[in-house]
């Protein structure tokens, strides 16, 4: 008896660290999601006096989460949109105050990062990352109307990041940036055979 309880737990021993072996095979360190190259067709950053505004428009039907960095686990809304799967379903926005959803602030400049997570618990390569920014420091051409009223005064970007943060902070490879003297800004997708 005593020797078929130990045979039991050496085979479930060598099973387990086999299929964890596996697994860091499959998902190892050599692992690298990088700076994505699609899965997104468009994202349009409209900045508020209060808030983000964030519409985002997937190449194909979305099953995944979409969240701003550091808000994957608590999963609340603001921060974090599970749309759940609708065929067809390719179009989403996410607004968020700019005093919450971890929306860093460096005097009057705001930013975030909004990740678009195709899988519900990991990140993997496919996702992406785009770092959003509302800068309000200072007029930038200001218009004065007929009614007296000045122009806007914000500048809006987009940069394409990683969604992996670990990577991120040791990868800062050339990124996408589309930057506008407006409280809107928008980055497309563009594919090198569309060139």
């Amino acid at each position: 008896m005593y020797s078929y309880k130990f045979y039991l737990f050496f085979t479930y021993f060598i099973i387990s660290n086999a299929e964890e072996e596996l697994f860091k095979q499959d998902i190892g360190k050599d692992m690298s999601i990088g700076l994505p190259d699609g899965g997104y067709k468009s994202v349009r950053l409209k900045c508020g006096s209060n808030s983000m505004h964030v519409d985002l428009e997937t190449e194909n039907d979305f099953s995944g989460v979409i969240y701003t960095r550091g808000s994957f686990h608590d999963k609340e809304s603001p921060c974090f949109l599970d749309p759940g799967y609708k065929r067809g379903q390719r179009s989403f926005s996410i607004n968020f105050p700019l005093d919450r959803c971890k929306t860093l602030k460096k005097g009057d400049v705001f930013s975030n990062v909004l990740v678009v997570q195709n899988d519900k618990d990991l990140i993997l390569p496919g996702d992406a990352a785009f770092n959003l920014e509302c800068d309000f420091r200072q007029p930038r051409n200001v218009t004065v109307n007929a009614d007296l009223q000045k122009g806007s005064t914000v500048v809006s970007k987009i940069t394409v990041t990683n969604p992996d943060l670990v990577e991120e902070e040791h990868n800062r490879e050339k990124r996408a940036t589309a930057e506008s003297n407006s409280d809107n800004v928008e980055i497309n997708l563009i594919r090198k055979d569309e060139l």
